[in-house]
């Protein structure tokens, strides 16, 4: 064997693993977004995280205009919430169309009525999904919502209620991270660092995640969200982690909530196609 030809098998040995584990990811996202394309999505919220999902997917925004068109007949009784109203601009953009005049109702104009110092709403995920809505629509953030999540930090990460005394979770924590990541808070910033650090000591030891952290038993979407943010992060997430998450795929491409509870696999996989697509929020990707 020549010295070029043993240096390249080397190097083949070293690169394999990576490209095959991406490969990997790429085949659940696909057999997710199948799945996903197979169902009647009933909710605006459920069909704008699947227009979200499959944009991610790859889709194209000529395939996603009729979801869009469906999703724009009862948006507005929806997005009530500024979270709601987040949710529907991050899919309008996904699928190629305007947030400020999706079937005639303008929704960034919807999550700015519902800004009131520093706050969005009054969840943590109203504030996140609001942030990023923002962000994908090119519409400016006061750099007070930034103040507002800093002061509502609990002692790692953040709540769902968004208040300091509210117990921190996974999925609030990395969906809060992936928006202030968005709105251009520095991946050094240390509260940032301090937020992440606490994510990451919550996985388990086959490298999942569980909303509720310390360790407890993988579920689908904490793990994807964990995923997103260590992304957003600029951390390129454990193999183990995109592991035990494709490991919850079923075989009709549709992801288990947990090992031992299918609960809804609809949330489940929406969530998971996004993370194991190598993207994170906001689109466009």
């Amino acid at each position: 064997m020549s010295r070029g030809c043993a240096r390249w098998l080397i190097a083949v040995a070293f690169l394999a693993p990576s490209a095959a584990l991406a490969q990997t990811d790429g085949q659940a996202t696909q057999r997710g977004a199948a799945w996903l394309e197979s169902l009647s999505i009933g909710t605006v919220g459920q069909q704008a995280d699947a227009i979200v999902a499959l944009a991610a997917a790859g889709r194209s925004r000529a395939s996603l205009e009729p979801r869009l068109t469906t999703l724009s007949a009862s948006a507005s009784a929806y997005a009530t919430t500024a979270g709601g109203a987040g949710k529907v601009v991050l899919a309008t953009i996904a699928a190629g169309g305007n947030p400020r005049a999706l079937a005639g109702v303008d929704y960034i104009a919807r999550i700015e009525r519902q800004y009131s110092a520093g706050r969005y709403g009054v969840t943590a995920y109203d504030q996140a999904l609001s942030m990023l809505a923002l962000r994908a629509a090119g519409a400016p953030t006061p750099a007070a919502a930034v103040t507002a999540l800093r002061a509502a930090r609990g002692k790692g990460g953040w709540g769902f209620a968004l208040r300091r005394t509210s117990p921190d979770d996974v999925s609030a924590t990395g969906l809060t991270i992936e928006a202030m990541r968005a709105v251009g808070v520095s991946k050094t910033d240390p509260g940032l660092k301090g937020a992440t650090a606490w994510l990451v000591a919550q996985v388990n030891t086959r490298g999942g995640f569980g909303i509720d952290g310390r360790g407890r038993a993988t579920e689908a979407n904490a793990t994807a969200i964990a995923i997103q943010a260590l992304r957003a992060m600029g951390r390129t997430p454990a193999t183990t982690t995109r592991r035990v998450l494709r490991k919850l795929q079923e075989a009709d491409g549709g992801f288990r909530f947990t090992a031992t509870s299918r609960e809804s696999r609809l949330l489940a996989t929406l969530d998971a196609v996004v993370a194991l697509s190598g993207h994170r929020l906001p689109p466009p990707y």
